[in-house]
């Protein structure tokens, strides 16, 4: 398998989805190239293949797709410890991949959904820097997917059968309510679904934790899987990694291809680095401006 291979989509079908909908996907990514030669305050123009990931993200609702790739460029001064100096091709970012496990897997699902695997390795609790890992994910994984994949939706597995008690304290519930806010207002990520596999009793904690960062609909989408069989009822075997009695590559291998991939990326990442909102030549204040609201509010968190 090369890096080409990493994320299999099939735009055709995922468009007639939509135009069976009455969505004219050419016409609206047309629609926001004419509004984007507008944004003065934007620091380049996107690729069609990035509007169309904006726009079927949110459902080709134009404004909302106005308002995300707005987003995409605003929020990334705003949350520097995400955004700033963590560029994936770096080493000691790379060092993420040694501790853990971030797997957009290849296929597409018979619904269209792409599947996200998740794991923590067995190491010592010391290496892990949870905040750096969502960086990577948030950073790293979706800029390639934006620039790459196109899917009717996520499915997420989360496999926590090597937490142990001293990963808790790395877990750090700001950094997942910033990650909720960064899937809500840039990715507008639609979860069909969370899976949790190997979940052992210390995990209440994280679940709660979860739980209080992501809405009520996603909350109902959360689902605790008493054995590994039970995740084929959601994703065939087909999709899966070998290490999940599945049929695909395994984890360690594909982890490899997406390390190569992120470094194919290299100049793209170089490039946000160096990339900065003109807010003087904005031509009218964020309809989505309650973001500072929202972020004033992350030291808010109850869990149950």
């Amino acid at each position: 398998m090369s890096t080409e291979e990493l994320l299999i989509t099939n735009r055709a079908q995922i468009r007639k989805k939509w135009k069976e909908e009455g969505v004219d996907v050419e016409n609206d990514i047309e629609i926001i190239r004419n509004w984007l030669k507008t944004q003065h305050h934007l620091p380049e123009m996107p690729s069609d293949k990035m509007i169309e990931f904006f726009l079927t993200n949110c459902k080709f609702s134009i404004e909302k797709t106005k308002q995300n790739i707005d987003m995409y460029y605003t929020i990334r001064p705003l949350i520097p410890e995400i955004y700033q100096n963590t560029n994936p091709c770096l080493s000691e970012n790379q060092a993420v991949f040694n501790w853990s496990f971030v797997l957009p897997l290849p296929k597409l699902t018979s619904s269209l959904h792409r599947v996200t695997l998740i794991k923590f390795r067995s190491v010592d609790a010391e290496l892990i820097s949870f905040t750096k890992w969502v960086s990577i994910f948030m950073n790293g994984i979706y800029e390639i997917k934006m620039q790459e994949d196109l899917s009717m939706g996520e499915i997420l597995i989360c496999d926590l059968g090597t937490l142990t008690l001293a990963y808790l304290p790395k877990i750090n519930p700001m950094v997942i309510k910033k990650a909720a806010l960064i899937l809500e207002k840039v990715w507008s990520n639609r979860v069909k679904g969370i899976h949790l596999v190997n979940v052992p009793a210390i995990a209440d904690v994280l679940i709660s934790i979860l739980k209080s960062a992501v809405s009520k609909k996603i909350k109902e989408r959360i689902y605790i899987h008493g054995k590994l069989e039970d995740l084929f009822d959601y994703v065939s075997k087909d999709i899966l990694p070998c290490d999940y009695g599945g049929m695909e590559k395994s984890m360690d291998e594909l982890n490899e291809l997406w390390k190569n991939k992120l470094t194919e990326y290299k100049d793209r990442f170089l490039m946000l680095e160096k990339m900065k909102i003109d807010e003087d030549v904005r031509p009218a204040p964020l309809k989505n401006s309650d973001l500072l609201g929202y972020y004033g509010n992350f030291k808010k968190i109850d869990i149950d």
